[in-house]
């Protein structure tokens, strides 16, 4: 059984009424689910992710007026919460090793904005371009993965519905025409170049930047926010639009040997189809209009379109 489910069975069955008998009020007003850091929390986890953070976990996300310590109330109710986490089934072994980013991995009692504000560095869904450009694209994709299953004031599930809305449009074209010139200079112009002086090393390291990049271009045709690099590839696949095709023509490509002449050129072959598939997705949004298949060209188009003048000068090398 996956993490997310034994939670939620937990958290509604077990924690929550005796929650709501404690503290009705508060019970009422809260937000319970489980969302941010950990394979878990997009469904990922298996039998390989339990040999640490590994078990019954969730969130009771208070509205930030309750959770002021201004209040009274809030600090003595954190604690007294705290005591009915004891027999959560969620384990971690003196011998696991911990690879956790800078993001606490613990759950509990926190406010709706406090959440917000470690995974985004703001409380709720950024207001202007600064803001979101200072937000790495993984974090995003915590702030909205897992399950929300109560809220009551709504405040958790308003900020969520929001950040799910996507990038602003102009921001959008700025992260695709970035991208697309990337995958110009890797795939379409270095591979082949960078193969026939037999440097391997660097063509490894082209066609991963060039499989990054086109990555990153079909969440952001499917407007859905890109996980970090372990999750990117896996996510991918199950995305509506480009995600089986790309994919399999991504797996094709990284099972062949550009050291060898022939399997080279197949592999330039696959890198003009991907790039063909992604200039057709795009035309068909219209976001651009050119089927010109090098995409440094789909990149100056989309570049065109944006309309804030500061986020039009900002080089395309920044959001890379």
């Amino acid at each position: 059984m996956k993490a997310l489910q034994l939670s939620r069975e937990y958290c509604m069955g077990t924690f929550l009424p005796a929650f709501r008998a404690a503290y009705p009020d508060v019970a009422a007003q809260t937000a319970f689910g489980l969302a941010g850091n950990g394979s878990e929390c997009f469904g990922y986890d298996d039998e390989w992710s339990r040999d640490h953070d590994w078990g019954v976990d969730f969130f009771c996300w208070l509205p930030d007026d309750l959770a002021t310590d201004g209040q009274g109330q809030a600090s003595a109710l954190l604690r007294e919460l705290g005591q009915w986490r004891t027999d959560f089934l969620k384990h971690n072994p003196p011998s696991a090793l911990r690879l956790e980013s800078s993001y606490s991995r613990a759950r509990g009692v926190i406010a709706v904005g406090d959440f917000y504000r470690q995974l985004i560095g703001v409380a709720g869904c950024p207001g202007e371009l600064s803001q979101w450009l200072r937000i790495p694209e993984p974090n995003l994709a915590l702030a909205v993965n897992g399950e929300v299953w109560q809220d009551g004031a709504g405040d958790f599930s308003r900020i969520r519905r929001e950040l799910l809305q996507f990038y602003p449009e102009d921001l959008r074209l700025k992260r695709l025409a970035a991208r697309c010139m990337e995958i110009a200079q890797t795939g379409q112009y270095n591979f082949e170049r960078t193969g026939k002086r037999s440097e391997w090393l660097t063509v490894k390291l082209i066609l991963a930047r060039f499989a990054e990049a086109v990555i990153a271009v079909v969440f952001l045709l499917n407007k859905i926010y890109r996980p970090y690099y372990k999750w990117a590839a896996h996510m991918m696949y199950g995305l509506p639009l480009l995600g089986s095709p790309v994919s399999q023509a991504l797996q094709k490509l990284f099972l062949l040997d550009p050291a060898k002449t022939q399997e080279r050129k197949a592999s330039s072959l696959i890198i003009e189809e991907i790039c063909a598939l992604l200039v057709g997705e795009l035309n068909r949004q219209e976001l651009t209009t050119s089927g010109e298949v090098f995409l440094t060209v789909q990149g100056q188009e989309l570049q065109a379109r944006i309309k804030d003048p500061a986020l039009a000068k900002l080089p395309a090398q920044y959001l890379v």
